[in-house]
């Protein structure tokens, strides 16, 4: 891959709090990237058996610079971390293989809609999965320069825009997502389905404790929703500068 430039947005989750956006810069001069347009709809997603009368979160989804976050290069590849260095039958490990496994059922109850492969080289994947903490909001008061701390968050989504090296070449984004080691089961599978949610499009949160995308942990974990895959069809249905090569 070419990084002749990128720059770095994130939405940050707080199961239990509120959902952070935070910075980003500049992107380059619009006529030197590729016009807006729309991508095929995805066979998976153009197939879904969704109800006609149910409604959606759309208007809650925010796109990039770029237009909204959409894969048109299938399947969209998904790297997970597994640190080599436990010890075996340690209690690290253990959580490790809890975190993977948890991690794995929430990339499945994805792929029955979208199509996701999983693979071994992370600068191959295009969502990138972490096991380690997510970094500690940092703010600094203008007026005071007084540094403050945010409460610590589980998970953390953030992409990032790169030129492929294919030809010609084409304007694509990447995803990373580090999720909190440690949490119960199914605390993570929801974290893990919340967080692969934005990392496949869905760039905003649902107002509805129904949906997997809802910003809050609730006492029910729940599942991918009608209002999800719906937002999510939506959503490939809008124009993207993503996906198309150099003009």
């Amino acid at each position: 891959m070419r990084w002749g430039w990128a720059f770095l947005v994130g939405l940050l989750l707080c199961l239990g709090g509120n959902s952070t956006l935070y910075g980003q810069s500049n992107p380059p001069n619009p006529s030197a990237l590729p016009a807006a347009a729309i991508h095929p709809l995805p066979p998976s997603l153009q197939a879904l058996p969704l109800r006609v009368d149910g409604d959606d979160y759309f208007e809650r989804v925010q796109p990039s610079p770029l237009g909204f976050l959409i894969w048109s290069q299938f399947p969209v590849t998904v790297y997970l971390e597994t640190p080599q260095t436990l010890t075996p039958d340690s209690a690290a490990a253990k959580r490790l293989a809890s975190w993977i496994m948890a991690i794995k059922t929430a990339i499945a109850d994805w792929q029955q809609f979208f199509p996701l492969a999983i693979v071994d080289v992370a600068d191959q994947a295009d969502i990138r999965i972490f096991y380690r903490d997510p970094p500690l909001n940092r703010r600094v008061d203008p007026e005071t320069g007084l540094i403050t701390f945010g409460r610590a968050r589980t998970a953390q989504a953030r992409y990032e825009f790169y030129w492929s090296d294919e030809v010609p070449s084409r304007l694509r984004h990447r995803m990373t997502i580090e999720i909190k080691p440690g949490l119960g089961q199914l605390s993570l599978q929801a974290t893990a389905r919340h967080e692969l949610g934005h990392a496949l499009g869905i760039w905003g949160h649902s107002d509805r404790q129904a949906d997997a995308l809802y910003p809050s942990q609730t006492r029910d974990v729940p599942p991918i929703s009608q209002r999800d895959l719906k937002t999510l069809r939506r959503i490939y249905q809008q124009p993207t500068r993503l996906g198309w090569p150099k003009p």
